[in-house]
């Protein structure tokens, strides 16, 4: 969620009050703290601030800091109470259910992966509460075998007993926030202390009661799983096929296959498998997925060929491969017939080329088939097309009237949603008469007019009513937001003689359109000349200094690989005349 840089709303210090509302709050989400842990974490002494952010992929989020270090989050889109970061973990590991990886993992959920079940540590052997009783989206932190000091906070992808029942791959928790991301780098963060290995390697480990509690409730709920599973399944079915004489033989039919499949499940989790035994699990479950989640009915027939390249193929999760000759089947059409032996699938060859006739999507293979991967996001095309927007913050002015359509002071809008809010408001207070506005008290106190003046027109009022907002400027490049207040800087070029009458072309206010020097200079080099980057008097931002006139060469660099509007770019006068231009 914070991988990637965050836009930030607004930032305010917490008053007195607010201080103790959200030290209730963080009593009452965690129970198990005391009023002195509390007191600890958000000290009078310090400065207490709450940030209102947006983050790359649009969520709602408030941040809490102490002396500027996140110590509490919150995500509008999550219904979860006040969420610790991983400093607030390191003062109380326990505050919430650990699961345990290995060092090299983190620097995959580092780079934005989440954790997979292959990467948890867990005790040998694996038994149904072998990850404890959580049920789905429950908020858990993520520590190492060798530093119970936690790297990450999620929350549950699958319930507990999912994850026992998934075979031991797929996807186990999703992460939310993890150590070395941008939330990571507010402020001076500490680094990460070494509290000891993780109890979840321990063998005296605290969670389990009694070990032979234990073992002889694992094989109770191994014996009556499988008896649950199948009521359930029955009470389906009676309502699915209640009025059918013949459906009711299916349905005992049905009945029998996925109490067989249940228990061979069961089996398969308490016992290592073989590869060919692995390969053949994998094979099936590609295979179900394709059905229940790629093929349509509108899409049959087709070609078995066609269905195993753009269908089963492409159901193997990401840290899988498909290998038919490594498992019994060793070929497509031998694992087709037995697929087509249970009902799953209806085939016929013709000429020596097979296609798939049909599938029955309600089989009870494919329909209690739990798919464990979720589709990865599409990562949005970064531009580097420089977009430059006028834009205006919320002032103390207008608060009263923007404050009833969800903005508070120092959001940022774009003129178009000051507009609408403007006229809504026109509309609620029936102010409008055809173009007319009618000004009440609070619009008079806002738009500064005379003590006579009962009306303005609504162009002039949406116009002075934005006036009393800070003018700003927008630039978004390469995914990046700039803010600008004021006027905005045109980028500078110009031609100053150095040392030895030797020409150099100077390049100022481009971090203005968050282009990185550096990497500008870099982009001069290509035509042979050098470029370095030097500070010039009087200039607040570095400047780019390429040796000759080169004017020509940076402006069509600005406009055609930055893409900067003409407006946005001063001193092509500087470019070298072109010989006879000045004769007619």
């Amino acid at each position: 969620m914070f991988i990637k840089p965050f836009k930030v709303k607004s930032n305010n210090q917490l008053k007195g009050t607010e201080r103790k509302k959200l030290c209730q709050e963080i009593l009452a989400a965690y129970p198990t703290l005391t009023d002195e842990e509390v007191q600890s974490l958000i000290p009078k002494k310090e400065a207490i601030s709450v940030m209102k952010i947006t983050t790359h992929n649009g969520q709602l989020c408030k941040l809490y800091c102490v002396a500027k270090i996140p110590m509490f989050f919150q995500v509008d889109t999550l219904h979860l109470p006040l969420l610790p970061t991983i400093y607030t973990l390191w003062h109380h590991p326990n505050l919430l259910v650990v699961f345990t990886t290995r060092q090299p993992v983190i620097s995959k959920l580092a780079s934005g992966a989440d954790l997979m079940l292959p990467g948890v540590v867990i005790k040998e052997p694996v038994t149904l509460y072998s990850f404890g009783k959580l049920q789905k989206g429950t908020l858990v932190s993520v520590d190492t075998d060798d530093n119970k000091a936690s790297v990450a906070v999620g929350i549950t992808a699958l319930s507990s007993e999912d994850m026992y029942m998934s075979g031991g791959y797929g996807k186990c928790i999703e992460i939310l926030h993890v150590v070395g991301d941008t939330l990571c780098q507010l402020g001076k963060p500490p680094t990460r202390p070494n509290l000891g290995p993780s109890v979840n390697i321990d063998d005296n480990d605290d969670k389990s009661e009694n070990d032979e509690d234990t073992r002889q409730a694992n094989k109770i709920d191994d014996n009556t799983l499988i008896d649950t599973m199948s009521d359930l399944r029955v009470s389906d079915e009676y309502l699915a096929h209640e009025s059918a004489g013949e459906e009711n033989a299916e349905k005992n039919m049905e009945e029998s296959v996925e109490t067989e499949n249940a228990e061979e499940l069961i089996e398969m989790s308490d016992t290592v498998l073989d590869p060919v035994q692995e390969m053949d699990n994998l094979l099936e479950y590609c295979f179900l997925k394709a059905c229940k989640k790629s093929v349509k009915p509108v899409d049959l027939p087709m070609l078995v060929s066609n269905f195993f390249k753009n269908h089963l193929m492409a159901a193997c999760p990401p840290d899988k491969s498909i290998d038919i000759k490594k498992s019994r089947y060793k070929k497509l059409s031998v694992f087709l017939a037995e697929m087509k032996a249970k009902g799953v699938i209806n085939t016929s060859i013709t000429k020596g080329v097979e296609s798939l006739l049909s599938i029955k999507f309600d089989h009870p293979l494919v329909r209690r088939l739990v798919v464990l991967e979720e589709p990865a996001p599409v990562e949005p095309v970064v531009s580097n097309t420089a977009v430059v927007s006028e834009c205006y913050k919320v002032t103390a002015h207008v608060v009263p009237i923007l404050s009833k359509f969800g903005y508070e002071k120092g959001d940022v809008m774009k003129r178009a949603e000051i507009r609408k809010c403007f006229t809504d408001y026109v509309k609620l207070e029936n102010l409008q008469d055809g173009k007319i506005l009618k000004l009440n008290p609070q619009l008079a106190g806002i738009m500064k007019t005379k003590a006579d003046q009962v009306t303005v027109t609504m162009e002039d009022g949406i116009n002075k009513f934005i006036g009393r907002m800070t003018h700003m400027h927008e630039v978004m490049l390469a995914g990046n937001k700039l803010l600008h207040t004021g006027k905005l800087e045109p980028i500078d070029m110009r031609v100053t003689v150095r040392s030895g009458g030797k020409k150099v072309t100077l390049v100022n206010n481009l971090e203005t359109f968050g282009i990185n020097p550096k990497e500008f200079s870099k982009e001069c080099q290509n035509i042979g000349a050098s470029a370095t980057i030097t500070d010039e008097p009087g200039k607040k931002t570095p400047s780019v200094l390429v040796q000759g006139n080169q004017i020509l060469y940076v402006y069509k660099l600005l406009t055609e690989k930055y893409q900067i509007k003409k407006t946005y770019i001063r001193g092509l006068e500087f470019a070298p005349k072109k010989p006879g231009a000045h004769k007619k």
